[in-house]
């Protein structure tokens, strides 16, 4: 009888043990659930560019897209925006560039903006003291009036996309100068 109940409970061990290791295995291996779809937020953190190392707020739209509202401050000279950013795991095409978005690149002598971008808001280069060229990759921006309040743009330079038609680039050097740029286009 001793031995019976040795089997018994080597048995019973035997077989807590295997269903103990099969429910963690199955709980480690579970998907960890996120958002897949876009929503709308504001002043929502994005995850660093890897390309870019650039981190940047942003306001996101159900529709997919999002406006850099701020660039982190940064000691780079030259800062580039990615033409998507991830929130959560959720992709989201930059379209606009907000208000101040270069307020603490203060050392930033070179801006580079994606082909996604349509839109630069008022005073979106203000604080970007050390700014001295500007590379635009969209063949088609609306600039606020104000985009450059508060900066000097006589001795900078806007670099328009090299693949836009004469007609493309005139229009975008008519908007900039709308805008308060006085410098020159390239």
């Amino acid at each position: 009888m001793n031995k019976f109940v040795k089997k018994l409970l080597v048995g019973i061990l035997a077989g807590t043990m295997l269903l103990g290791s099969v429910a963690t295995s199955y709980a480690a291996t579970s998907p960890v659930v996120s958002p897949t779809k876009p929503v709308t937020e504001t002043g929502v953190k994005a995850d660093k560019n890897t390309k870019t190392g650039i981190t940047s707020t942003v306001n996101t739209s159900k529709n997919g897209t999002a406006k850099i509202t701020a660039v982190a401050k940064t000691a780079k000279t030259s800062v580039t925006i990615a033409s998507t950013v991830k929130v959560d795991g959720v992709s989201y095409k930059v379209t606009a560039i907000s208000a101040k978005a270069f307020a603490k690149c203060t050392k930033a002598k070179t801006v580079t903006l994606p082909a996604t971008i349509t839109t630069i808001g008022s005073k979106a280069f203000t604080g970007a003291k050390a700014l001295k060229t500007i590379k635009i990759n969209s063949k088609k921006v609306t600039v606020a009036k104000t985009a450059f309040k508060g900066v000097n743009t006589k001795k900078m330079t806007i670099q328009l996309p090299a693949k836009a038609t004469k007609a493309q680039k005139k229009a975008l050097k008519k908007a900039f100068k709308a805008a308060g740029f006085e410098g020159t286009f390239k």
